[in-house]
């Protein structure tokens, strides 16, 4: 699998994994912001060319925080978010950023495994944050220094 940053031409192929891979999608109108205004980054499958996954992020000043991450529903649970996130986090050393944000459904037990594998630490809980067909759930607010994240990972 090939991570790299996203390319204009991308667009048309994130907007629908988001409408395959979210089950709460952005539409075309936010991904096409997001292409303008934040950094993100596909990983595309070498064979096929294909994105299957998407990372979305925005950056300010020392701090940054994940948008949205989306990974192609056949190729889940193989590792590719977390080489996602990975290959992110490495960029934002790089840059020096000392601290990352995200939320998350509280209902998303994959991706607080993930999260908190990779590090990050709860640090809030927002009730009645997000809209579901059974009425409203919290938003789990996490944060990592990236001055803690474990090398070698």
């Amino acid at each position: 699998m090939l991570i790299r940053l996203t390319k204009a031409e991308d667009a048309s192929a994130v907007v629908a994994l988001d409408r395959q891979a979210n089950p709460h999608p952005w539409g075309e109108k936010l991904i096409m912001d997001a292409f303008d205004s934040r950094q993100s980054w596909v990983v595309q499958a070498p064979e096929s060319g294909e994105i299957v996954a998407w990372l979305c992020a925005s950056q300010l000043y020392d701090q940054a925080e994940l948008e949205l991450i989306l990974v192609a529903p056949s190729i889940r649970r193989q590792g590719i978010a977390r080489q996602l996130m990975n290959a992110w986090l490495q960029v934002l050393q790089e840059q020096k950023v000392a601290e990352c944000l995200l939320e998350v459904r509280e209902s998303n037990a994959g991706a607080i495994g993930l999260y908190e594998s990779l590090g990050f630490a709860q640090v809030g809980h927002r009730k009645n944050y997000y809209k579901t067909p059974q009425g409203r759930e919290a938003a789990c607010l996490y944060t990592l220094s990236l001055n803690e994240i474990p090398q070698g990972d």
